[in-house]
């Protein structure tokens, strides 16, 4: 878990870095920047899925250790402080949609477009979008509300419903994380800049539409509703002087859109792979021995009791987990591999308490060397 949280506030670390960088560059690129970084988020759970164990080798079992923990009252468990958490961001999730299905039931809804009760114009619905629009549109001069639809209608072509709901969730499974809010609030503005630059790139005048975006502020109040709102009451003065910049690119290009997909799939394997298991340092003397005559067995001089999982706890897994391990001339533990693997939380465990243990090298002739063992760590519950 802890692993985990580390490679997303890299990922999210790195992406609000980089946002500053593309101050120039088209909001719709800013946007799939974010988006591919909550969607990476989303994935890296899986890759904990892909941590390779080695094929087992016959060798002597040199040291044995067991992990016992009694099943009496033990500290609280993250798993019970975050599913809670999760629970609640998505039953408010799932209460929006049924709140704005209820305001959106319009039998008038011609041509994707009806005016509802809604301070706002918006656009709901994954599979069967509809435009709503407030009922004070009726009185909006044509080209303002026709501005209005098209900016919503860029919402849909651009599938902004899609990777909102994907950044609802992604915030739901990490609530607890600052740099996912950020990201994902970054996320819904580069989105509305992104429908601002498709509106332009219509034909619309920029002062026109600017018009449009302070006639839909008129009657602004803050709204619970899902759906790709036009505007907030905090982006309004920063949108209309975006507007006005004639020198700022409004579409990204077919290339650069291919690189940040490029770059997003390099970035997942890399932190897919990354830390998949603890980093072992290469034992000092290149040749390594195995246990037989002429060789002086290691002795371990201090170890670290592994811990169960919380998870594994609850799961009342019991058994095994073979390692196989270098230990070094320097009297460290090298190469750990998992042999015979138990379960994830606690394979994991087990390699991190060896990492720590100290032995006194394996010799060879009276010099230390370089030794090949086994190490069994058993897990039981007590």
């Amino acid at each position: 878990m802890i692993l985990l949280l580390l490679k997303v506030t890299v990922l999210f670390a790195a992406v609000l870095a980089i946002l500053p960088v593309l101050g120039k560059a088209t909001a719709g690129l800013r946007h799939l920047l974010c988006a591919l970084a909550l969607a990476v988020a989303l994935l890296l759970p899986l890759t904990t899925l892909w941590a390779p164990h080695a094929i087992a080798v016959t060798l002597p079992v040199v040291f044995a250790v067991t992990a016992s923990t009694k099943t009496g009252p033990a500290g609280i468990s993250p798993g019970f402080l975050w599913a809670p958490g999760s629970i609640l961001f998505l039953l408010r999730l799932a209460i929006g949609y049924w709140r704005l299905s209820r305001v959106a039931r319009q039998p008038d809804a011609g041509a994707g477009v009806a005016l509802a009760d809604v301070s706002v114009p918006l656009v709901y619905g994954l599979l069967r979008p509809v435009i709503l629009l407030p009922r004070e549109a009726e009185t909006w001069p044509d080209n303002q509300r026709a501005a209005a639809i098209r900016h919503e209608r860029a919402h849909v072509q651009r599938h902004d419903l899609w990777t909102s709901l994907m950044a609802q969730v992604v915030c739901a499974v990490y609530w607890f994380h600052p740099l996912v809010w950020l990201v994902s609030r970054q996320l819904r503005h580069e989105q509305e800049l992104a429908c601002d630059d498709a509106v332009l790139s219509a034909g619309f005048e920029p002062a026109d539409y600017a018009e449009a975006l302070v006639a839909a502020s008129q009657n602004l109040t803050a709204t619970f509703l899902i759906g790709c709102h036009m505007l907030t009451n905090k982006s309004l003065k920063s949108r209309i002087a975006r507007l006005l910049d004639s020198s700022l690119p409004r579409t990204p290009s077919t290339a650069s859109r291919r690189v940040a997909c490029l770059a997003a799939a390099v970035l997942l394997a890399s932190l897919g792979m990354t830390w998949a298991q603890p980093p072992q340092a290469a034992p000092q003397d290149e040749k390594v021995y195995k246990m037989s005559e002429g060789i002086t067995a290691p002795k371990l001089t201090q170890k670290v009791d592994p811990k169960y999982t919380e998870e594994a706890r609850d799961a009342k897994v019991e058994g095994t987990v073979t390692l196989s391990v270098v230990v070094g001339a320097d009297g460290l533990a090298h190469q750990i591999n998992v042999v015979k693997p138990l379960d994830g939380g606690l394979d994991q465990k087990a390699v991190e308490a060896v990492q720590q243990w100290k032995f006194t090298p394996g010799a060879k002739d009276g010099v230390a060397v370089n030794v090949r063992a086994m190490i069994e760590v058993n897990f039981k519950l007590m």
